[in-house]
């Protein structure tokens, strides 16, 4: 009986990296590649769900109101960004994320919930005053956005226009936008270091940063 407990406390973390480092298999290959890159909006999606799904039964409705105002937000700076090339700088996404609208596929919003959602937790764990948990919070965010960078332009996520290079502003946007969404989560009484969001961190990053380093 308590291996069983273990097993079903843990296992649902098991899934996540499973899943993703199933995706890190799959674009190594060549053949199966194409299926990986046609596949990412929606396991994307059925990710980002299934982690909400546990983060919301320990944190209750209020994430939820949180995780909707950061997904319209961050979707909305995403369209003036691709829009005016002020923001982030000038870049434009491809297909692999999905359809688009105003030029952004919503996948991007709930990207942006996930990952700040995880670096809060990540903060929220070692830090219980709010300055210094946005902060680390926007820290941790930028230092993700710095791994996913080169794989999700080889990938096809998007592009940067220019010469192709990584403009510094789309870090400082990442770090501005990282600090003042999460920094209700240090400021109303809402339980934001749920293990389950912080795995899926990692998780992702992971993939990332295995990618990025056989230099996909």
């Amino acid at each position: 009986m308590e291996k069983m407990n273990i097993l079903a406390r843990y296992g649902k973390y098991g899934v996540i990296y499973i899943i993703f480092l199933v995706g890190v298999a799959g674009h190594l290959i060549e053949a199966v590649r194409p299926l990986m890159l046609a596949m990412t909006p929606y396991t994307l999606l059925v990710m980002s769900s299934y982690v909400l799904w546990f983060a919301m039964r320990e944190a209750g409705p209020v994430l939820m109101v949180w995780g909707a105002v950061v997904f319209a937000a961050t979707f909305l700076l995403e369209a003036a960004g691709v829009y005016t090339g002020l923001l982030f700088g000038t870049y434009e996404y491809g297909d692999v994320l999905g359809s688009t609208i105003l030029g952004v596929p919503p996948i991007i919003g709930l990207n942006w919930v996930m990952v700040v959602l995880g670096a809060a937790g990540i903060a929220g764990r070692f830090l219980k005053r709010p300055l210094p948990a946005a902060l680390a919070t926007a820290v941790l965010a930028v230092a993700f956005d710095f791994i996913m960078e080169p794989v999700a332009i080889q990938l096809g996520y998007w592009s940067w226009g220019g010469n192709g290079d990584i403009p510094l502003q789309n870090y400082g946007m990442w770090a501005v936008a990282s600090f003042v969404l999460s920094w209700p989560l240090f400021r109303i009484p809402i339980r934001h270091t749920m293990p389950v969001v912080i795995h899926y961190f990692f998780a992702l990053a992971l993939f990332f940063a295995i990618l990025l380093a056989v230099k996909l």
